[in-house]
This record gives structure tokens, sequence and C-alpha cells, in this order.
């Protein structure tokens, strides 16, 4: 396909025209360099109209695809997109997806004073863009050490308790009671609360996981609910406060709270890793702590908790070692 380079106006680069409906500047003001940018910018409108060549897309429409591919918001793919697109967004994902460019991309972002983590962050979103484009590559990744959940004790727990505000301390107490994240929790309305049958149910839209779960209540987590109920009698929400829902119980007010009960460093989540934490060591099968936890897989689980309670490998330790002796005799025996 014919291409045509020429200059505009206060602009030091060449832009390269592909029949009437595609402009775009070719990014160099070096002749040379223009030439192969346009030549390979003509290809690629060429396989794309001619062949329907689906690598020969840019980038930025394989991200706008794959951001209306699900009705998820993907607020911080978004953010990692606005840095993404003018860097890479003309180019087609046929070229992003080489491991040189990906190395580049990367190194600009450390480059921008980005942690590892944050560059994974990037990279992963590279990745969902490729993937949803039917390219299936394997994107650079520091993967730093993830550290262990933070959890509380039980005393440590009660000292925070004495610290929070009354309607944080609620809501702390049955997140510890039903391990659920924060904001599936203070969405909880009581036409989901069942106090009869101790269960409540929590809709698809709500969850990480996207999957609805019907969750047993405690004794506990039930006089939980009762108090609830009388702090805010006439809301059709569990937790309020004056009489209002909320929604981001990791507030100034929390915070100050863990430094006066003296158990930081700490945030909201880590209240779901002590109910977890807690259940593992009171013997609760780590099958059972994935599915009240909503978790997507057993494996997220043993990763995480499964050292907290190792007594449930004491019989495999125990024939393990019996194997052993077993087998020294056996060779005893045939010597």
């Amino acid at each position: 396909m014919r291409y045509r380079l020429y200059r505009r106006p206060n602009s030091p680069n060449w832009w390269v025209g592909v029949g009437a409906k595609h402009r775009l500047s070719t990014g160099t003001a070096d002749r040379g360099e223009a030439e192969e940018f346009a030549a390979i910018f003509a290809e690629r409108i060429w396989r794309t109209e001619k062949l329907g060549d689906p690598f020969a897309i840019s980038f930025a429409q394989a991200a706008a695809k794959w951001l209306i591919a699900t009705a998820r918001s993907k607020k911080r793919d978004r953010e990692m997109l606005a840095w993404l697109l003018p860097r890479i967004g003309n180019h087609p994902v046929s070229a992003v997806a080489d491991r040189e460019a990906l190395e580049e991309l990367r190194a600009d972002a450390l480059a921008d004073g980005w942690a590892h983590s944050t560059c994974d962050r990037m990279m992963g979103t590279v990745s969902a863009v490729l993937r949803h484009a039917g390219l299936f590559v394997k994107v650079p990744m520091f993967r730093p050490a993830v550290p262990e959940p933070r959890w509380l004790t039980p005393e440590q727990f009660e000292a925070l308790c004495k610290e929070l505000p009354l309607h944080l301390e609620l809501a702390a107490r049955f997140a510890v009671l039903t391990m659920l994240r924060m904001r599936s929790m203070l969405q909880l309305t009581w036409e989901r609360v069942d106090i009869p049958n101790r269960r409540i149910w929590i809709p698809g839209s709500q969850m990480k996981t996207r999957q609805a779960v019907g969750l047993p209540l405690s004794q506990q987590a039930i006089a939980v609910l009762g108090r609830c109920r009388r702090l805010a009698p006439e809301s059709p929400y569990v937790f309020t406060y004056k009489g209002r829902p909320f929604d981001d119980a990791n507030t100034r007010a929390f915070k100050l709270a863990v430094q006066r009960a003296g158990v930081g460093p700490l945030n909201w989540h880590s209240l779901r890793h002590t109910g977890c934490s807690w259940a593992v060591q009171a013997g609760v099968p780590l099958l059972e702590v994935m599915r009240l936890g909503g978790w997507r897989s057993y494996s997220m689980v043993v990763n995480r908790y499964a050292h907290l309670a190792p007594d449930h490998l004491a019989d495999a330790a125990q024939r393990l070692a019996n194997s052993g002796k077993i087998q020294a005799r056996r060779r005893a025996t045939q010597k």
C-alpha cells in the first residue's frame, strides 16, 4: 500500500499518510527512520484492511476491545493504559509482543521511577490486552516476593476493638468472623440476611470472584448483627455511621485506632487474613476455608495459610518416615 511522507508546520518530525483516513507522526526527524516507520505502518494498514490480519491492529485498538469485553471497571488497568498508549498505542500488537519491545517498555517504566511491583502491574495489563487479541506471549516480570499476610492475635484484636468507634468495631468483628472483603461486607443489606437460619447471601456483583456466595453465620456474628440493627433500625444497610451507609472502613479513624492500640502496621484487609488465620489454626480444613473466604482456587489458600496448621501434615510426615524405615529393612534383607 502506498504512503507519503510530509512535514507539518511547527513539528520537527515527519508524518506519514496512507490513503485518505490514516495520518500518523513517525516520531522522528530522520528521513531514513521515517521511511522505515512509514513502510511498517502502511503494511499494517494493508494487512488489516485487505487480509483481515488480527495481529496487524494497533495496540490502542486491541486495548479498546479488551476494555469493553467485560463489565468490570478495570480502573487500575485504565491508569496503566493512560501511560502505555502514548508510547505504544499506534504500534501493531505483533510488534508490542516482541521480547525486546517489552523489555524497552519496562526500562521506560523504571526510568520514570516505578517500583518493580508497579512495573509488573503494567506488564500484566499489556499481557491481558495481547491475550485478548490472540497473542499469548511470556512478558518479563520482576515478581517481587509477596510478604506473609498480616494477622492479629486475639489479644491484639481485642485491643484494637477497644480503640475503634462503635460502627467500625462492629464492622471489624464481622469481618473477622466472616472473612468477607471490605466492599462485599459494607454493601450488605438486611434483605440478604436470614437471622433465623443464621446465613447471609452476597451477590456476584459484590464479590471479587464475580460469583454469588451464601455464608453461614456463627452465634457471635448474629450478635454483631443485632447490635448493628439497634444502631440504625431504619436503614436498609447493615453497616452504618450516623444512620447512613459507608463504603470505606480503612479510614483515618481506623488508622488512628491502630496506632493507639499499638498493633500496626495494619490495614482493613488484614482483618480478613486474621479471620482466615484463626480458622486454620483452629483446625478448619483448608478446603472449607477456601469456600468460606471466597477464594478462586485451593492453591491460593494453601500458599498463604497452610504453614499455620502443620498438624494436617503430621500423618503424611510419619508415613514418609515409616516408608524410609521399610526400604532400609528391605535393603538389609537383600544383603
